[in-house]
């Protein structure tokens, strides 16, 4: 029996922990904004870090989902 399309528990951890990764590193960069720029500057900062760390995560998340259930799935050949 094949498990591609399948889903196994082993799964559902990998996004958990992968997305508390992406969280976990949204609120380091929080704190660096806070204890290095200025008050007036750390707006701007915010939103691009956070808007980073979102793209990265929705890259992640896109490119993990994708290997779950290949379009194109490996034909193996016999001995020529």
């Amino acid at each position: 029996a094949s498990l591609v399309g399948r889903w196994r528990p082993e799964m559902g951890g990998t996004i958990f922990w992968g997305t508390t990764f992406f969280i976990a590193l949204e609120v380091g960069f929080y704190f660096f904004v806070n204890t290095t720029w200025k008050a007036g500057d750390r707006q701007l900062q915010h939103l691009l870090f956070a808007t980073s760390v979102f793209c990265c995560w929705m890259m992640w998340a896109i490119i993990y989902m994708a290997q779950m259930n290949p379009l194109v799935v490996p034909v193996l050949s016999g001995p020529e």
